[in-house]
């Protein structure tokens, strides 16, 4: 008993206390940061019903947690295990009929951190991180005015629950952590799923009307992340992070019509702005940034829908 008692007197082991290793970039589409985002978007897929005033800004509104429950702390390495969760809703918001909820995606699950620092020296390798999370499960709804209006006047129309559980593993170089000079990072990943058999999604034969609808086949993700925090320089400081972030994601292009086959394609997510800097615990600081994404809609059942693009604003907890 007094072994890890005398552990954790030396601050070895922590319980419930903020990393600033491990964070999701700005930019990664699946993230559990906290973000308001509004701007333009060129089309949701071919059933939505505004179409003639889709020139109307939409919102995307983030909200997420991620709770380190355990942490080993070395002057070397560390290692935390967190609780991870995030929500995206996709809103007309200023559509002046009804200001409908378009799509809620959320997804929780568990994540490992570790970073190492053994470029204690080198002027361009700052550590290696590798994040893991070994179980996450995701769920897709669109909102219920979508799903009706649909239902009852669109012949084709169907309601896809995309529900699944996968895995993923990203290595990072150069983890921005709590360094607080210029950081050039890339990140490195792939996603999926643990039931690859049963595919993303399912299909009740009420919900699609009668049609035949094929289980997803291709599975895999894969992403890279480049990032760039400068804290020094033209418009930049240690309180006025100036930040650049691009994620380049390939993913399925999901079909729900046996006549057209699935495929994969590219998402490009950019975010450039600055971070007002505060404190090294999450969701302490507030970001600026300026938006573009523009690849498939990456909205539940929506990710059917390429040549998708949304420009706008965004205001984030970071």
């Amino acid at each position: 008993m007094l072994f890890p008692a005398n552990i954790y007197a030396q601050k070895q082991f922590t319980f419930f206390e903020s990393v600033n290793y491990g964070k999701n970039f700005i930019s990664e589409i699946r993230s559990s940061q906290i973000k308001i985002e509004l701007g333009y978007l060129n089309k949701i897929d071919e059933n939505y019903y505004f179409n003639d005033e889709i020139s109307s800004p939409f919102t995307e509104n983030y909200l997420g947690y991620d709770i380190n429950i355990l942490s080993f702390l070395n002057k070397n390495y560390k290692l935390t295990y967190s609780w991870q969760a995030g929500t995206t809703i996709l809103t007309d918001m200023f559509n002046e009929k009804s200001a409908p909820v378009i799509n809620v995606d959320y997804w929780f699950g568990s994540k490992i951190k570790f970073i190492s620092y053994p470029f204690n020296t080198n002027k361009y390798f700052k550590n290696i991180s590798v994040n893991l999370t070994p179980w996450f499960h995701e769920s897709t709804h669109i909102g219920d005015e979508f799903a009706i209006h649909g239902y009852n006047t669109i012949p084709n129309f169907k309601r896809i629950n995309i529900s699944y559980e996968a895995w993923d593993l990203a290595l990072t170089i150069n983890d921005p952590d709590t360094l607080k000079d210029n950081v050039f990072s890339f990140k490195a990943g792939i996603q999926n799923l643990w039931t690859i058999k049963d595919g993303y999604y399912f299909a009740d034969s009420l919900e699609v009307k009668g049609a035949a609808v094929p289980k997803s086949k291709k599975t895999a993700e894969y992403y890279f992340v480049v990032n760039y925090q400068r804290t020094t320089g033209f418009l930049a400081s240690e309180k006025w992070n100036n930040i650049f972030s691009f994620e380049a994601r390939n993913r399925v292009k999901f079909s729900y019509d046996e006549n057209i086959p699935e495929t994969r394609a590219w998402g490009f997510n950019l975010y450039f702005g600055w971070v007002f800097k505060t404190s090294n615990k999450t969701y302490r600081n507030i970001g600026f940034f300026l938006r573009h994404y523009q690849g498939i809609n990456p909205h539940g059942q929506f990710r059917n829908t390429g040549d998708f693009r949304f420009t706008g604003f965004s205001i984030s907890l970071i």
